[in-house]
């Protein structure tokens, strides 16, 4: 019975710190000072919702060995875009867009390399059109300039962030892709030719456990945190220890 006893005690200590252990990075760097400001500024923004965050993970088209990553956040009108690519030709323009369909909202997603109707080896702008659909956003550094896209660096990185005001046209953003340009083919540079393209995917209600593997927690920890992530309370795991068996059956 003293041995039954301990072990709850320990399940319980142990619960009561992974409180601590399941907290993300976001929650740590969030900045004291400015908490009640960004209450605010959260649950005001989109007609009272909170902001809506999103990502993409891009792809390399045409073999250019382009990677990267891309993170949206939309607060009301205001679509705030940031990029980090790699791969990219270095010192060159590099035009992104993101694409989508505007009749019937359909879902975006990224060419394979059948979309190669003409037989030349490369998917075009025309050739990919079909799969992640017409320009919705430009994503430029000066709004009053068309062609302000980013230059990649000596490394052939590009860094990109700024915000922008948008409709609900370019909405369900999960319903969009992301377009990255331009790559030298046969001595000439390309400027429309897609290299990378990724599609847009909703952030919100991702798996805390997930997001803990990503961090390399020992084993218990992800473990305990699934526990309670499956809303498995301690009243309940207690009541079923004198039938083990049957709560693993239940449960699983």
């Amino acid at each position: 019975m003293k041995t039954i006893k301990l072990n709850y005690a320990l399940l319980f200590t142990a619960l009561l710190f992974i409180g601590v252990s399941c907290s993300t990075d976001e929650d740590e760097m969030m900045p004291e000072t400015n908490s009640q400001d960004l209450h605010v500024k959260y649950e005001n923004a989109n007609n009272g919702a909170k902001a809506k965050m999103y990502t993409v993970d891009f792809g390399e088209l045409n073999g250019s060995g382009v990677t990267g990553t891309a993170e949206l956040i939309l607060e009301g009108n205001d679509l705030t875009v940031t990029i980090m690519a790699s791969g990219l030709e270095a010192n060159s323009l590099h035009p992104q867009h993101i694409h989508g369909f505007m009749e019937n909202k359909g879902n975006s997603t990224c060419p394979p390399p059948s979309a190669d109707e003409d037989g030349d080896g490369l998917v075009s702008v025309a050739e990919g059109a079909p799969f992640y659909g017409g320009i919705q956003q430009a994503l430029i550094l000066n709004l009053e300039d068309d062609l302000s896209f980013p230059v990649a660096d000596e490394d052939g990185n590009i860094e990109f962030e700024m915000t922008y005001t948008v409709n609900k046209d370019i909405t369900p953003l999960q319903n969009r892709a992301i377009v990255l340009h331009g790559m030298t083919v046969d001595g000439t540079y390309q400027v429309t030719l897609p290299v990378a393209c990724g599609q847009i995917t909703s952030s919100q209600g991702k798996s805390l456990l997930n997001k803990l593997k990503k961090k390399k927690h020992p084993f218990w920890v992800l473990f305990l945190c699934g526990l309670v992530e499956f809303k498995i309370s301690l009243p309940f795991f207690l009541q079923q220890q004198e039938e083990p068996a049957s709560f693993l059956q239940d449960r699983w």
